[in-house]
């Protein structure tokens, strides 16, 4: 059995472990789904001894690091002289990096992409998606697990989604 059918199978003991230390079920979804992505693309660098528990450890970090980036950032001594504008080199890298993630996107299966969309665009909830599209919560699981590890391909998505353009 791979990695991906191992966790699936013990999606439930995954999401209740994240949900006790989140409380917040949208925000524990979205967590596990994280971990599955993470894992998966892990597995296909180098086979994992344990699955099961190397996905709570990567829980566990993205939980860490959620928690990180929520922290205040400091400011700078002399707030004049901080500029708020990206550098030249993380422009064109986020240029590059939404090309790639546009031309994947396309490339998604219609149906996994527009699952995909109403969730991470539009901001629909899975409850909202499956009843639109007929479909049941755990195909839209499914269906956004599987569009997040063919994303995944294309680097860092952060900030990517919320720019891309659909119609």
């Amino acid at each position: 059995m791979d990695a991906a059918d191992l966790l699936a199978e013990h999606r439930t003991r995954l999401t209740a472990y994240v949900r006790k230390r989140l409380r917040d079920s949208e925000q524990a979804d979205d967590i596990v789904q994280e971990t599955f992505v993470r894992v998966v693309e892990q597995e296909r660098k180098q086979r994992i001894e344990q699955p099961l528990a190397y996905a709570f450890r990567v829980a566990d970090s993205i939980l860490f690091a959620r928690a990180r980036k929520g922290v205040a950032q400091t400011e700078p001594l002399d707030a004049e002289l901080a500029c708020t504008l990206p550098l030249p080199e993380e422009v064109l890298e986020y240029r590059q990096r939404l090309e790639r993630f546009e031309a994947k996107l396309a490339d998604l299966p219609p149906l996994r992409r527009e699952v995909f969309v109403k969730r991470h665009l539009d901001g629909k909830s899975r409850a909202e998606i499956a009843e639109e599209l007929g479909l049941s919560l755990e195909a839209v699981k499914k269906h956004l697990v599987r569009a997040m590890i063919d994303l995944a391909e294309c680097g860092d998505l952060d900030g990517v989604e919320g720019s891309v353009s659909h119609g």
